[in-house]
């Protein structure tokens, strides 16, 4: 069994990975593996190929980071131990544990922890509802703030 090397490229901005990620695909015979959002605005891109392949596309990643000002870190594994299966449940253990810490201060604070994120479903069409008569739009209450401001104030006693 042919063992693939992974590279990694952390930038800082989603945006940056997904250009880090073309210029990596584009810059040798990889494949992208996941763009994984770390934390705050880090997001690193892992990409996977032979040695020679990660390591060209990691300088090509790092040189475009650098000239923005967006690079964070490189690093390229040339045979790693379980290979990317294993690589791709520790980053989906790390999600877990990160949303159930979240989910825990969330609690203490008295607030309602979120609900687990559902398996994806395609989006259905919205239902339009025609608003309320009664909710006045923002140009009446606009209006109306302007005549409260406008009115004249109350003699004091």
């Amino acid at each position: 069994m042919e063992q693939r090397a992974q590279g990694f490229v952390e930038a800082t901005g989603y945006v940056a990975a997904i250009e880090v990620a073309d210029v990596m695909a584009k810059a040798a015979q990889v494949t992208i593996v996941m763009a994984h959002k770390v934390d705050g605005p880090r997001v690193c891109v892992i990409c996977e190929g032979d040695v020679a392949a990660c390591q060209a596309a990691v300088s090509a990643g790092k040189a475009w980071c650098e000239s923005r000002g967006t690079l964070i870190g490189t690093n390229v594994i040339p045979r790693p131990s379980g290979g990317s299966g294993e690589l791709r449940s520790l980053l989906e253990a790390m999600k877990a544990r990160k949303a159930a810490k979240k989910a825990e201060r969330l609690v203490k604070r008295g607030k309602p922890a979120p609900a687990a994120p559902a398996a994806p479903v395609a989006p259905a069409a919205p239902a339009l509802k025609p608003a309320p008569a009664t909710e006045a739009g923002p140009v009446a209450k606009k209006a109306k703030k302007e005549a409260k401001k406008n009115a004249p104030k109350r003699p004091a006693k």
